[in-house]
């Protein structure tokens, strides 16, 4: 006989109504049945084993759509990487899905990381992976280090046929030079139109959804125009010439050209954030980041990150979707503070809760092709959720400690009473 649950919560959340509406799900084989007020389930299903989370709000499973598994999150990512054996990338790889799953990730994009990772499907406390493998790449380019590089329209289309062959659930594009890789320029774009375009329409053909790193404005478009369905980062960086420093500039009558384009993005406000923690701290103290006689580095940094957060609101405002990406594993960004990025948006991006919980779970879903089955607490969805004292939607803090953690039918986190 199969094993039936009754999921009993103060709130359960209602993705379709942005709301909490009825208190019980029942759920068989991981996937649910039906939903309702717990009395009245509780009064037909009385033999299905009650899970009582009564004191709690329930929400879909948090869905992190960009993440490196194998990275290690420190001022030395790069150095930390290519130090270490294929053996240590795989332990990476499983403590950093384990701190995902336990801080209220039930699914996650792995965005580039080694083909070894694509087949180590092992892992016991994990979230559900969708896998990019290595990243396409030109010579010298952005994650190089991984191997692999790809040049050429015909490259293109043979380098996503390989990666669809070895299991790869998706295919990122790098479209732009990065910050990470030694030697790589992030204002330079890495790949013209018709490159993409080759890769984008072959990864379709095979059924793969596709993302593009883009750190500049052109490689934007260029992803804009190839098809690509989810655009990393979006960070149009120039390079400041007072400062020698990367400079976010958002160019409207470029830009704009997209508008009304629904397209997912994200932003990833979050990465390398603690890097700032100590001037962020001052200019709150302060009103700010040194004398403004002075201008130090430090001010024009924390000036990015209002930049930043703006472009995110006039990509939202084109009529783009946000997902909640985090980048975690590179620098300063940790894989159990997906909640962090999600407050960020909230805070300093400017969603209500209901639009960032939305993010982070229905569009999430939807970014990586599992919409039809994650994302929602719905009858014929996975039960994947998670749980907590506080309710969301009142103050987003609470995604800070997670209760319960429940993914591919089983509890995965259970809170311990002291």
């Amino acid at each position: 006989m199969r094993k039936e649950y009754l999921v009993h919560g103060k709130g359960i959340y209602d993705s379709d109504r942005q709301e909490m509406n009825g208190t019980a799900m029942r759920i068989r084989d991981g996937r649910i049945l039906e939903t309702g007020l717990f009395e009245e389930l509780f009064f037909r299903c009385n033999e299905a084993e009650v899970l009582d989370f009564s004191g709690e709000y329930i929400l879909p499973g948090l869905v992190n759509t960009h993440v490196h598994l194998e990275f290690t999150p420190s001022e030395t990512t790069y150095d930390t990487y290519i130090q270490e054996n294929d053996e240590r990338h795989m332990k990476n790889a499983e403590e950093a899905a384990r701190k995902l799953l336990f801080s209220g990730v039930t699914a996650a994009r792995d965005a580039g990381s080694s083909m070894a990772l694509v087949t180590h499907t092992d892992m016991q406390e994990a979230p559900r992976i969708q896998y990019s493998g290595v990243p396409l790449t030109a010579s010298g380019g952005h994650l190089g280090f991984l191997g692999m590089p790809v040049d050429g329209i015909g490259d293109m289309v043979r380098a996503v046929q390989a990666r669809y062959e070895a299991g790869c659930s998706c295919i990122k594009i790098i479209a732009s030079g990065g910050q990470l890789t030694p030697g790589s320029v992030p204002e330079q774009v890495s790949y013209s139109r018709e490159q993409m375009e080759a890769a984008v329409s072959e990864a379709h053909r095979l059924g793969l959804p596709t993302a593009a790193h883009c750190l500049t404005t052109t490689s934007y478009v260029n992803a804009m125009e190839s098809g690509v369905d989810s655009i990393e980062h979006c960070a149009c960086f120039v390079r400041n010439p007072e400062w020698g420093l990367l400079e976010r500039r958002f160019e409207p009558e470029i830009m704009e050209r997209y508008k009304g384009d629904n397209r997912f993005f994200m932003i990833g406000i979050s990465n390398n954030y603690h890097r700032l923690d100590k001037d962020r701290q001052k200019y709150r103290a302060t009103g700010q980041a040194d004398s403004r006689s002075i201008r130090s580095e430090a001010q024009f940094l924390l000036e990015q990150e209002e930049k930043e957060a703006g472009i995110f609101r006039r990509l939202v405002e084109m009529g783009m979707r946000p997902t909640v990406g985090t980048d975690a594993g590179c620098g300063a960004t940790y894989f159990d503070e997906t909640w962090l990025e999600i407050e960020l948006l909230v805070k300093r991006c400017g969603l209500s809760e209901r639009e960032a919980i939305h993010a982070a779970t229905v569009n999430g879903a939807e970014a990586l092709g599992w919409g039809t089955i994650l994302g929602k607490l719905k009858v014929g969805y996975q039960a994947d959720f998670i749980t907590m004292e506080h309710n969301p939607l009142e103050d987003i803090e609470a995604l800070r400690e997670i209760a319960h953690v429940f993914c591919r039918g089983r509890l995965m986190k259970e809170r311990r009473e002291e």
